[in-house]
């Protein structure tokens, strides 16, 4: 079965920075696959005798969920790569454009130290960025750091539909 190549837009930026976790994992054998994805999700919470939802937060079954339904439609031994987000999310793109109002060349570790310093919390206050987010965005911005290395311009990542 053929993956559409515009797949990854449709990946939320949890799973997505799951997957990036995942390809960036030495000590798995790569390529990666959506089953390792999915395994990923749940090694914190196998049990056999206690119902998954016990133990694990509405994120991991929402993670479960849109990774089994991956793994429905393109397989289980499709690779994960195929499924990751190329850019910042649209959050996050929020975040490095303001950031970018300020300074002509940002790189991603200077945009982590503004956001750091007081701009998410800023952008927060100003109702751009939703609260519960602001975890989530610092955590994406350290996947890309560690993917793309500190000194990748902000600009080559941002997400314009």
């Amino acid at each position: 079965m053929t993956i559409p190549i515009q797949i990854s837009e449709h990946v939320s930026t949890g799973l997505s920075a799951l997957i990036n976790e995942v390809l960036g994992d030495e000590q798995l054998a790569q390529p990666a696959t959506l089953s390792e994805v999915r395994e990923r999700i749940m090694a914190p919470i196998k049990t056999a005798t206690v119902p998954l939802n016990r133990f694990s937060s509405d994120e991991t079954e929402q993670l479960r969920e849109e990774v089994d339904a991956l793994i429905d439609e393109f397989g289980e031994d499709a690779l994960a790569v195929r499924f990751q987000r190329p850019w910042a999310s649209e959050a996050l793109s929020r975040l490095m454009t303001a950031a970018m109002e300020d300074t002509d060349t940002l790189t991603l570790d200077g945009l982590l130290e503004g956001a750091q310093r007081g701009l998410l919390a800023h952008l927060i206050g100003n109702g751009e960025i939703d609260d519960d987010e602001a975890q989530t965005l610092i955590s994406e911005l350290q996947a890309l750091i560690g993917h793309h290395g500190p000194d990748t311009l902000v600009e080559e990542l941002i997400h314009e539909p």
